[in-house]
């Protein structure tokens, strides 16, 4: 399996990472929440509409508190 190394701002990580479940990885993450295609003008009215009302389209799970360092 090939791996990519990707850089993100230490905020935008932080806002990912509200999205992840306890034990999973980024990587499931986004497959997880972009494995559909959409490569048609219908496929994406009908991932809004499945999507309609939830923040950003993704399932943010209940953030973890962490202590602070």
């Amino acid at each position: 399996m090939a791996f990519k190394t990707l850089t993100i701002k230490e905020s935008t990580y932080r806002k990912i990472s509200k999205y992840k479940a306890p034990g999973e990885s980024f990587s499931e993450l986004l497959d997880r929440e972009f494995d559909r295609k959409i490569e048609t003008a219908s496929d994406l009215l009908a991932w809004g509409r499945e999507n309609m009302g939830r923040k950003n389209a993704l399932s943010q799970r209940k953030p973890v508190k962490r202590k602070a360092a």
